[in-house]
């Protein structure tokens, strides 16, 4: 799982940022082009994909979200395999909170800031510069931070994702000699902000060929409550605190960033891929890779995640199975509530009652298959239905009423820059997608 990731890849069928690694496993694999988290938020995200529940108004609704609170009676993903036999273990970050669901896992989950107390988690931040090192003498609130880029001439192995390889490659080492099957999670950090990685994946590009957004600005007619001021990134220190745009120097340097941290963990997966293989279980392990959500870099004016815009709802899922075919690329649509029962399906573990999503085994054979007419995000206020051709979001207020809505023809307007909600000619399709969001919001009430 990679925190923050979009599906900007090549095998993506984008050019700008060095990923070989991942594109290599997709050769082996079918790429999800229209894959979409439940919510975009790592918290919330994570806790409804690995209980296979959809976010509500109530549950999973922040980067807070823990399933022990939200769903403490369900059986989570990697529980449901452990209670199959499985040998279940966790590296990184896999649930946002390490202590969260801790019954998943045989083992205690371990990270690179272990013992996992809070004021340890907040060096996953990772400032490894010498100029940067006031960021962890200096006493900050929690939640503070430093600069929202770095770029310290170290190898890997000194970042925290460096380090999570390695407790994870020494992990593969042990489970390889094990008779039991096993469900190992790898969590990296990267591309959250702030974008620390090795000099070396900075130096992958030129920052003067880096084009910015195309769409710097909100799409014509759309409603205020999609605007948000992104106060993630307004929370480092080289970053102005106020509601003006991103200058686009700045721009530049965050996509930059960004870019290069995707390179450095693309590396690490090549690093877990390659240990695979030297241990004789590539060919036999099913390999998912996945954002937890997608990410914003200036499109709409808008940075990070936190939207229902389709830059944030958006996210790579590569899967790789004994049984998928190889380097196919699927148009279907899938939801992340969708995952739980495919990796049950996919290891003939019978499904547990309670999830919400679809198994999408037979779209790895073959890619025509559809198992979803709708997909289904919110966030906050909002809530969003999407089907292959549209894009449909409703934004009400605090009591529950309607107050607005943003409606987007994916076909030609796949950036979403115009609102067409209000236009005559799609009351049709309106009506269609307004009552099937509302039947999902009733049965989840």
């Amino acid at each position: 799982m990679v925190d923050d990731l979009r599906p900007e890849l090549n095998c993506f069928g984008k050019t700008q940022i060095v990923s070989p690694n991942i594109d290599a496993l997709a050769k082996d694999g079918v790429i999800f082009s229209n894959a979409y988290c439940n919510v975009p938020v790592c918290g919330a995200s994570r806790a409804s994909i690995l209980t296979g529940l959809y976010p509500t108004k109530k549950r999973f609704t922040n980067y807070g979200s823990r399933v022990d609170k939200d769903a403490p009676k369900i059986t989570t993903l990697p529980e449901h395999f452990k209670n199959n036999g499985y040998l279940t273990l966790a590296i990184g970050k896999i649930f946002h909170h390490p202590d969260d669901a801790l019954q998943s896992w045989s083992k205690t989950p371990y990270r690179p800031d272990y013992p996992n107390s809070i004021k340890q988690q907040e060096l996953w931040r990772d400032y490894q510069s010498l100029e940067n090192s006031w960021t962890k003498k200096e006493k900050l609130p929690l939640g503070a931070a430093g600069p929202a880029w770095e770029a310290a001439d170290v190898p890997d192995s000194v970042y925290y994702d460096g380090k999570t390889t390695k407790l994870a490659l020494e992990a593969l080492e042990k489970l390889s000699k094990s008779e039991q099957p096993f469900f190992l999670g790898i969590g990296f950090i990267r591309p959250h902000l702030p974008f620390n990685s090795p000099r070396k994946y900075w130096d992958l590009y030129n920052e003067d060929e880096i084009t910015l957004a195309k769409n710097p600005h909100m799409p014509f007619n759309s409603p205020k409550f999609a605007w948000f001021n992104y106060r993630e990134l307004r929370g480092y220190t080289n970053i102005a605190k106020d509601t003006l745009p991103i200058k686009a120097e700045q721009a530049k340097k965050l996509r930059h960033g960004y870019y290069a941290s995707v390179s450095f963990i693309d590396a690490q997966i090549g690093r877990v891929i390659k240990k695979l293989k030297k241990l004789n279980l590539y060919e036999n392990t099913t390999i998912v890779v996945l954002g937890d959500h997608g990410w914003s870099l200036g499109e709409h004016s808008l940075w990070c995640k936190h939207s229902c815009f389709n830059n944030a709802l958006r996210t790579p899922l590569i899967v790789k199975t004994p049984k998928s075919q190889k380097g196919i690329k699927t148009e279907s649509l899938i939801s992340f509530v969708d995952i739980y029962p495919t990796l049950c399906e996919l290891n003939n573990i019978e499904k547990p009652l309670h999830i919400d999503g679809k198994s999408f085994e037979e779209t790895l054979i073959n890619p025509n298959i559809e198992i979803n007419d709708y997909v289904f995000s919110r966030w906050g206020r909002g809530e969003t239905i999407k089907s292959h051709k549209f894009s449909y979001t409703q934004y009400f207020d605090r009591e529950g009423n309607l107050k607005s809505h943003m409606l987007y023809n994916h076909e030609i307007d796949h950036e979403e820059n115009i609102n067409i909600a209000d236009r005559t000619e799609n009351r049709e399709q309106l009506e269609e997608l307004s009552k099937a969001l509302n039947r999902h919001l009733l049965s989840r009430e």
